[in-house]
């Protein structure tokens, strides 16, 4: 299978601040807002996109100054590259190694991931610094680049090294993140995605 990938190096130049991001409408009827702290664009609209238009240098360049800024992380000196793959693949990476050996076994899990739709969008691997965004991803809606950002800060914490005490914990600041940044366009997890207090809370938290 071969993967679309893009390679993103880093080297951001852009003004780091605090306010609301403005929105005004263009002539296609494409509601355009800047990303607060930067001088970065985004359209969210029903004009089609592909996401190798959007996945670009400037736009997660933007994320990054806009994560270092809301959460007091250390800039970074390298993206992530993107792939966009069937969620079939990031089901597979999602439960690498954590499915129980027996066919039979397997396959009930799989046929159960498949149904946590909201944990097959996207996933982040360490070792290859890697964002994988399922297939049909568009960065021309405020859940989608959501999802950007969630995954985004999942670099950050590797690039930099930070530890947690269990997997699901690095988490929090992932989803505290995304809900942030919905709420920059009217949006937060509980509307987008179903995610309530408790259900972050499941995702979240340490029970061993």
């Amino acid at each position: 299978m071969i993967l679309r990938k893009l390679s993103l190096v880093i080297a951001v130049g852009m003004a780091v601040g605090a306010g609301a991001s403005a929105a005004w409408a263009d002539d296609a009827g494409q509601r355009i807002f800047r990303i607060p702290g930067t001088n970065y664009d985004v359209a969210l609209g029903e004009v089609a996109q592909q996401p190798s238009a959007v996945l670009g240098q400037p736009l997660l360049s933007a994320i990054a100054v806009w994560l270092s800024a809301e959460f007091g992380l250390s800039t970074i000196q390298r993206y992530p590259e993107i792939a966009i793959v069937p969620s079939d693949v990031i089901i597979g990476l999602r439960y690498r190694g954590l499915l129980p050996p027996t066919a039979q076994d397997m396959a009930a899990n799989a046929a159960m991931a498949r149904l946590q739709m909201n944990d097959t969008l996207a996933i982040y691997s360490d070792r290859e610094q890697t964002i994988y965004l399922a297939e049909g991803w568009s960065g021309g809606t405020a859940a989608g680049l959501s999802i950007l950002v969630h995954e985004m800060v999942h670099h950050f914490q590797n690039v930099l090294g930070v530890k947690h005490e269990c997997p699901q914990e690095r988490e929090k600041l992932a989803y505290k993140a995304q809900d942030r940044w919905l709420s920059l366009f009217g949006h937060s997890l509980e509307t987008d995605f179903e995610l309530d207090g408790f259900s972050l809370l499941a995702k979240t938290g340490c029970f061993n």
